[in-house]
Order: C-alpha cells, then structure tokens, then sequence
C-alpha cells in the first residue's frame, strides 16, 4: 500500500522543543541511540527468532526431579524484578511487575541491558511529563529492533499503554510509527479515527502481553453485543463490513458463552484475555478502515470513501480496455467489477475474497471440464472422413486447427489460475491485497487481472465459434438440398437466440456508447 502524507490534527501541535527535549535527557543518561516509538502491530516477537540446536541433548534427568524451571535467558538472575511469561501462543517474554513493563525474550545480554537502560530512561523522561507511572493502568513496552545484531548500536523501539483510555502514547511525536499504525489509509485527519487505530493497535497489545487484569465481564458483554449486531447485519445484508462471515460469527457467539463461565469465575488465566482481545482488534481495526463516526462512513462494502479520480492515461486505458471487452466477449469488465466489489480502496474485505475466489474456482473448474469436452470434439471431428474435403489446407480444417489451439489454451489458463488462485485462496486475503496492490500501480491495474481471470473463458468461446465455422463450412459444402436447408434454418434461428439472450443481459450498451460517440464527435466539430 502507498504511504499516506497524513497532516497533523488541529489541535495538537508539535512542539520542536520536545525533540530537543527528549534527545537531551536521553544522551544525557546514555550513550546509545535515543528510543523510537513503534505500534503494538510490529514483528519484532516473529522476527529473528531463536533456533534449537539439534546436536544438543540432555543426557539425564536427575532422580527424584520433579520441578523443571525454565533455563531461558539465564542473565536474568542478575536482572532485578523481571520475571519470565509464557505466552499462550508457546513465545517467552519478560515482564517487570514493579515497572510494569514487557520487553521480547529474544534477546541476549547486551540487549537486554540496553533494554533495561532504556526502561529507566524513559521513565524518567515521563515523569518529567506528568505522566502518572503509579498509575495501574499504564504499562510500558520496550523491545530492541534487531535482536542479536550489534545490540549495542540498535535503537530502542517503545510505547505505553493506557488501560483506561484503551489507547497507546509516547513521550514524543515521530513520524513513522503512524505509517505502520494507519497501515498506508490517507484522507485520516479527525481525531476519533485516529483513536480507533490506537484502539486496535491497544487490543494487538493485550493479545501479546495478557497480564493486565481485564474487566473480562463487561468486555464479554460488550464483544457479545457487537457480534449479534454483525451477525444480524451479515444475514439481512449482501454488503456488509463485517471483517468475519456468518460461519465466524455462529463460533465467536459459541466461544462467548464459553468465555463468560471464565469470567464469572475470576480466573488468571491468560487465555481469555487473548482471545478477547483479539476479535476486539479485528473489529476496532474495521472500524478504522471504513472511517466510522464521520460525515465519509462507509457504509456498503463495496462502496469506496473517495471520490474518484481519473489520472492522465484514464481515457487511453478506457478505450484500451473497451477493445479488449469486446474481444473477450465483455468477460474482463465482468471480472472488474466483481474485484471492485471485494479490492476497495486498497483494502481486502475477507469474507467477501473468500466467496469471490470460490466463484472463481467454480468458473475455472467448470470451463476446464467444457474444454476437455470441447478437445475432444475437435479431435474426434477431425477424424470424419469427409472433412478433408478438398485439400489439408481448407477453411474447415484450419478453424478446427484453431479451435483446438484456443481450447488447449483455455485449459492450460484454467489450470495456472486455479493454482495460483490456490496459493492466495479464500484464507490467504493478506497475500491477495498484496498482489492487487502491485498491479494497481501498473498502466493497466487491476484491469488486468481482470483481463486475465476472463482469458479461460474468452479463449473457450473463441474455439466453440471457430468449431462451428469449421462444420458450417463443411455443412455448406455439402450439394444435398435438404440438409443446407435444415442446417441454415436451424443456425439462423440458434443464432436469433444468442443475440437475443446477448441483447437482454447486456452490461454495456454498445449502441449507446456508439451514439453519444457520434455526438460527441458532431457537437464538437460543429463548435471548433
């Protein structure tokens, strides 16, 4: 996705002094590369892992053992108030009670200790802001950028969290944390559509670092109540934004319920939280890209927030693209609009992507049976005696000769789409929004996908005509009376029906197109 130039709110101002300020207090306790602010969403927990060495083994377990401590990062022991976590996902973390502070278990020594500096540092620095640190409900996390790589030189990356405001902040302005946090969305200028990204990016928080005590009560009751109304929205509605289908939505119910006899029991789990959390983000983050609670909402899902605009090779691509309408049988504007319907403003809506590949799958497996058929119908053809009517090179022959072609083609089409549409299929929506986003930049965009998903069945209707025109040809090379006239009063009243259904389930008026076409050219011939 391109990087947005997203413009300051109004009513907060940077301030270059606190730059200054920042940087000063830093360097003054340490020599090292000043903190940088970074988003919940980032990952470091999934990046540089660790890997076991298989030529170790332990040789022995010692009689009478019965307590086996974790051994990770064994400078701990040294580290005063952090303790090892085991998040549910099976990753090691290290947490700081007394700081109430996280940081990734990732790490060696020397990052570690530049992690702990840093800790101290920043704490200090936000007590200089009157930020409240005896405050339960603010956390802080700080990682290291690259774990094991020249720790020493590798900037800090932090930020805090606010429980009660269900928010993130730093201690300065940055810039590139909002490119990770808006995800590339532009047009992000009021402050509540602000607050929705640092909400999602709050839940990504507690679904990594669940030790914070929840009101899991209430926060069932609340995810319950969206989820009811999105379930009731997705099955009254063919457009709605729900990031989950009704299948998703049956189970997410089916967990609350689950969910709620935890809550009653007060338990410490640290599952609950975790999966409470994370469905929260997917909603918040929803409500992030459809701009809720502004004048722009988007409230269809294929419907975009921005007005469209026409770059400077739009009419070149125009009529570009009406040719090739109509060489493939106006298959490719088809396929636009159905991509229209699920790509919108560059972003996937992931249960309508899963129905739209699996109508893609069924058109492609569906023309791949026809043009087996359909090879098998001209080969056989071939084979009648009396179609080498006068010599190999006869109109009849080369149509079929053609016809073969554009349906071998169509089959081997069908099945590299099928495969691809396999590697980015209906649970791979990220992969897929990636793809788009390539090809959007592209003269064509996504017109050629579209293009390309049409070929299949271009190519299989291509053969069918040029197979008919071959045993036309034969047909009408016949002397018998009676068969050309069975045979044209038949094609001519087949061929009234095509047009027919054609003339009745046109998507472009042709005709329409062609008259304003003409006027167009008149009035302005008429007026220079």
């Amino acid at each position: 996705m391109p990087v947005p130039s997203i413009p300051p709110p109004s009513s907060r101002t940077s301030d270059p002094s606190s730059h200054a300020e920042v940087n000063s207090i830093i360097s003054s306790n340490g020599s090292h590369t000043p903190p940088k602010p970074v988003g919940a969403s980032n990952d470091l927990r999934y990046d540089n892992r660790h890997h076991a060495n298989k030529t170790l083994k332990y040789e022995k377990i010692p009689a009478l053992t019965r307590k086996f401590s974790n051994k990770s990062c064994p400078w701990l022991k040294d580290a005063i108030g952090w303790e090892r976590c085991v998040h549910p996902e099976g990753a090691l973390y290290l947490y700081n009670n007394s700081k109430r502070t996280f940081t990734e278990a990732n790490v060696d020594e020397a990052a570690f200790h530049l992690v702990d500096e840093c800790v101290d540092e920043l704490r200090s620095l936000a007590c200089t802001r009157a930020v409240d640190l005896e405050d339960n409900d603010i956390e802080l996390v700080v990682q290291v950028a690259q774990a094991g790589v020249d720790s020493e030189h590798s900037p800090c990356q932090y930020y805090f969290v606010d429980h009660a405001n269900r928010s993130l902040f730093w201690l300065h302005d940055h810039d590139e944390v909002t490119n990770d946090i808006f995800c590339g969305l532009g047009g992000i200028t009021d402050d509540s559509h602000i607050g929705y990204a640092l909400e999602a990016e709050y839940w990504a928080h507690c679904e990594r670092y669940p030790n914070h005590k929840l009101d899991r009560v209430n926060l069932i009751k609340e995810l319950r109540a969206v989820v009811m109304y999105t379930s009731a929205e997705v099955i009254t509605s063919d457009t709605s934004l729900s990031p989950f289908d009704a299948a998703e939505l049956s189970s997410i119910l089916e967990l609350m319920n689950h969910l709620q006899v935890n809550a009653e029991d007060n338990d410490d789990f640290p599952h609950p939280t975790c999966v409470i959390a994370r469905f929260m983000n997917y909603f918040s983050r929803a409500r992030f890209f459809n701009f809720c609670g502004l004048p722009c909402a988007r409230l269809e899902a294929d419907k975009s927030v921005y007005k469209e605009v026409n770059g400077w090779f739009h009419p070149l691509t125009k009529h570009l693209s009406l040719v090739l309408d109509a060489m493939l049988f106006w298959a490719p504007q088809a396929h636009y609009n159905d991509l229209r319907r699920v790509w919108v403003d560059e972003c996937i809506n992931a249960p309508r992507w899963k129905d739209f590949s699996r109508n893609l799958m069924s058109e492609w497996t569906g023309i791949t049976i026809y043009s087996t058929v359909m090879l098998a119908v001209d080969v056989s053809f071939l084979a009648v005696p009396n179609v080498y009517i006068d010599t190999s090179q006869s109109v009849g022959v080369i149509a079929t000769y053609v016809s073969i072609i554009f349906i071998t083609g169509s089959l081997i089409v069908s099945l590299l789409l099928a495969r691809q549409t396999q590697r980015y299929g209906p649970e791979s929506a990220e992969g897929a929004a990636q793809l788009l986003s390539k090809m959007a930049g592209t003269f064509f965009g996504i017109r050629a996908i579209a293009t390309v998903h049409s070929l299949p069945y271009a190519m299989l209707m291509w053969g069918m005509i040029f197979f008919a025109t071959s045993f036309l040809f034969n047909v009408f090379n016949s002397t018998k009376m009676a068969m050309l006239a069975s045979v044209a009063s038949g094609s001519v009243v087949v061929t009234m029906f095509i047009l027919w259904f054609i003339w009745a389930a046109r998507e472009v008026h042709i005709f329409t197109r062609l008259a304003k076409f003409v006027k167009h050219l008149i009035i302005g011939d008429a007026q220079s």
